[in-house]
């Protein structure tokens, strides 16, 4: 495994109208990421640079669909990129945190699980027996805000409201 070569070859799609697709060949498998345009300037745009470890992040939580543990993150990560370390795909997920591709939901029991920022506003109910996430999309906070903004004159830019409960299996 000390051998191990990363190979990163970008290839334009224009004939498709894709954007850039990073290739990285590990140990004889090809991890294949589309990267968009969008995201590609995201993360230039902030000043990151698009790592392998943080597009195998990516792709791990892009294809599960799912909120995860960064353990499981992690193991999922070292089958494209063996050498990976947990503090890696950690500061991975903080990044892509702060870029807003990937959300951080607190778990009752101090973790935290991450999932792909999904599109529009929502709120995460988080089960706490089995830690399942529900995304709440109604809003309930926008009159809040207004009323906050308003009572204490300070501008409401943005909020996260995240709930605790038992989900309908786990109450039976």
């Amino acid at each position: 495994m000390t051998d191990i070569t990363l190979q990163y070859t970008i290839e334009k799609l224009s004939q498709l109208g894709q954007g850039p697709i990073i290739r990285t060949k590990v140990m004889g498998k090809l991890l294949s990421v589309e990267i968009s345009k969008e995201i590609k300037s995201i993360f230039h745009d902030r000043g990151f640079k698009c790592t392998p470890q943080r597009l195998a992040v990516l792709k791990v939580l892009q294809d599960t669909r799912a909120y995860l543990s960064i353990n499981t993150i992690h193991v999922k990560v070292k089958g494209f990129l063996p050498d990976t370390g947990l503090a890696t795909v950690y500061r991975s997920l903080e990044t892509l945190v702060e870029l807003n591709l990937v959300v951080k939901v607190h778990l009752e029991d101090g973790c935290h699980s991450y999932a792909i920022a999904p599109e529009g506003h929502r709120h995460p109910i988080v089960c706490t027996d089995c830690n399942r996430v529900i995304e709440y999309t109604d809003c309930p906070m926008e009159d809040l805000s207004k009323k906050l903004s308003k009572d204490t004159g300070i501008l409401i830019q943005n909020h996260f409201l995240q709930l605790f409960g038992k989900c309908k299996e786990c109450q039976t």
